[in-house]
């Protein structure tokens, strides 16, 4: 390996290291809580060391978020790969989503943290826009395929797309760490059966 390699491979070491830092001194203490100084005791690392990626939390809030949503989307486009048809592509988001919740369960509550900071929620939706586009119209062309096939029902795709989005995403918000495995199986399979089958019985559907 060269020396070149070795650094790059140190930086960004370093940098998975204040990442996971920062999320969990976000999650403890909140967003006006949370400070640099805090997240460079988590990380055992120099406040300037700190400084040198990030230029300020706002700036390591942006880097936490679009770091999560990029390997989320990484890791759901290999799994996805492994059927062609919608129905079960659908699915497989959801017991993505599940398996993502759970190795970060404190990643949504950082979310949260944007509805009481209007500036930096702009700033982030900008930052994001671009990747998330992307990555939300290949969710809607699953559905889009799965309606030309006949398989779900004629809904206008922009709608599924935002109530599934909100159905997956509520899930992450409310699901702790406390949640074990199975618990988070489990309401994976409730989310799935609600969405593509709805709640009411055969009795009340007539």
């Amino acid at each position: 390996m060269s020396i070149a390699d070795r650094k790059k491979r140190e930086r960004l070491a370093r940098m998975r290291l204040i990442l996971n830092a920062g999320a969990r001194v976000f999650a403890r203490y909140g967003y006006h809580r949370a400070s640099m100084d805090l997240i460079a005791e988590e990380a055992e690392l120099g406040k300037a060391t700190i400084y040198y990626y990030y230029k300020n939390k706002d700036d390591l809030l942006l880097g936490i978020l679009t770091d999560g949503i990029k390997e989320f989307f990484f890791n759901l486009e290999q799994t996805l790969q492994t059927t062609s048809d919608p129905v079960e592509k659908l699915k497989l988001i959801i017991a993505e989503s599940m398996r993502f919740f759970e190795r970060h369960p404190d990643y949504f509550k950082l979310y949260m943290y944007l509805n009481v900071h209007p500036t930096f929620r702009r700033k982030i939706f900008k930052e994001m826009h671009p990747l998330l586009k992307q990555k939300i119209d290949m969710i809607k062309n699953i559905f889009v395929e799965a309606q030309n096939q006949g398989r779900i029902q004629n809904i206008p795709t922009d709608h599924l797309q935002s109530i599934f989005g909100s159905l997956v995403m509520g899930m992450g918000i409310f699901s702790t760490g406390k949640m074990s495995h199975e618990q988070l199986q489990e309401r994976a399979r409730y989310l799935q059966q609600v969405f593509l089958h709805g709640v009411l019985n055969r009795q009340e559907k007539r």
